[in-house]
């Protein structure tokens, strides 16, 4: 671990002051960085030492060395304090110890904020909790004043070279940057320090897959033995998140008495998703011809609080891989896959995408034209796939014929014309 290196130096600019005088600083070194510390000192250019760096033929000479001499002791005290408490040690850290500021954790502020927001959905708080414990991994403890630009690039190394995705990494910053902000809210940190200044977050547009119509009927007309008839509820239920495009979470949490009748018609009625908190309205008796009702007449029992909470993402996600290959599709079938259908489906058939966006509670429109760029490709897709050159011959034909009789109504105009 490299130890600063603390100098005194007399008149850095080499320029007096109107009096003739200079200032007498003190210069740390570390990690190939300078920093100017004042000591308020300052003397004539006759009264300094230059060769032993001290005060000379001043009538405070004893005083002033001894004042110069505790502030530099002050500062190396500074520094094996913390080192020897294991804590962390920057010039910027000195500059604020040495004004007398209390140093705060970052990573201790993110931690209790984690705690108290009884807002975040379980989801979120999982999420943060991660970022929270990879930042750690990286560095024990961080405070406000070492959080930079070249802190959040070395961060970014660490998590590169866990070989995580860029998404990740992207989602990583996201939530370091809410409590950055909150930080600053707080005053805690200063705006002039922002590190998200110039440190830009990186992510990339995935792939979202989704089934075809085509594919989701192969899945409904799916008949299990005995041997695998531990899979009809798992088909039921990621069927019935095609037809309603609710998450595993919220279909977990699902709730007889969320199940309502409004104006005779029923509807899936959820006041807040576990995910993001945002009400979902659903009129299911107007969503594949009712289809979701049907699920729902084999799974609502009145001695039930929940429909579907029997089992876990992973477990399901395992039986749609076994789901996938008696169907016959070939894609990579996760329960997310769903809600990705349902979507493009109903973009496809021409529903307005905000209305899609209420469909599947997303806060922000722009999550929602994800799907919609998804279903651009498709119609790219299937209009590269015309092979106009293959026309048929009668068809030929009829374009000739008609290019004829207009040529011919034309001549037929222009020699009324002419007579007229």
């Amino acid at each position: 671990m490299e130890k600063a290196i603390f100098s005194i130096v007399y008149n850095r600019k080499s320029k007096l002051l109107t009096d003739g005088t200079a200032l007498i600083q003190i210069r740390a070194y570390l990690n190939g960085l300078n920093k100017y510390f004042t000591t308020n000192i300052y003397v004539h250019p006759d009264q300094w030492d230059k060769k032993h760096s001290r005060v000379k033929n001043h009538p405070n000479a004893i005083r002033i060395n001894k004042q110069i001499s505790d502030y530099l002791a002050k500062m190396e005290t500074i520094e094996l304090n913390r080192r020897n408490d294991k804590k962390p040690f920057t010039l910027e850290i000195l500059h604020e110890l040495l004004n007398g500021k209390e140093i705060d954790s970052f990573t201790q502020f993110m931690k209790n904020e984690i705690a108290a927001d009884r807002s975040n959905a379980p989801t979120t708080k999982v999420n943060q909790t991660t970022t929270l414990n990879t930042l750690c991994e990286f560095r024990k403890n961080i405070l406000f004043v070492e959080l930079s630009f070249e802190l959040l690039t070395e961060f970014e190394r660490f998590l590169i070279n866990k070989n995580l995705s860029i998404n990740t990494v992207h989602k990583y910053f996201r939530h370091i940057r809410k409590f950055v902000n909150l930080a600053i809210d707080n005053d805690l940190m200063e705006l002039n320090k922002y590190p998200f200044r110039k440190f830009k977050l990186k992510g990339e547009e995935t792939t979202r897959e989704y089934l075809s119509p085509e594919e989701v009927q192969s899945i409904e007309k799916l008949k299990f033995t005995k041997e695998n008839a531990h899979l009809k509820k798992i088909k039921d239920t990621f069927l019935f998140s095609c037809y309603c495009g609710l998450r595993f979470s919220d279909i977990s949490a699902l709730r007889t008495d969320q199940i309502q009748i409004i104006d005779g018609k029923k509807w899936i009625v959820i006041e807040s998703t576990i995910k993001t908190g945002a009400p979902i309205r659903i009129p299911i008796y107007l969503l594949f011809d009712g289809k979701p009702i049907e699920i729902l007449k084999t799974y609502i029992h009145p001695d039930r609080k929940y429909i579907f909470d029997e089992h876990t993402n992973q477990y399901t996600n395992r039986c749609l891989k076994e789901i996938a290959t008696l169907a016959g599709i070939k894609k990579r079938l996760t329960f997310h896959t769903a809600r990705h259908t349902q979507a493009t489906y109903l973009l496809y058939k021409g529903v307005n995408i905000t209305t899609v966006q209420k469909l599947l509670g997303h806060k922000k429109l722009a999550t929602t034209q994800i799907y919609a760029k998804v279903m651009d490709m498709t119609l790219i897709g299937e209009l590269k796939a015309v092979n106009y050159s293959n026309a048929p011959k009668n068809r030929t034909r009829h374009i000739k014929q008609t290019a004829m009789k207009n040529y011919l109504k034309v001549i037929r105009l222009s020699k009324a014309v002419a007579v007229g």
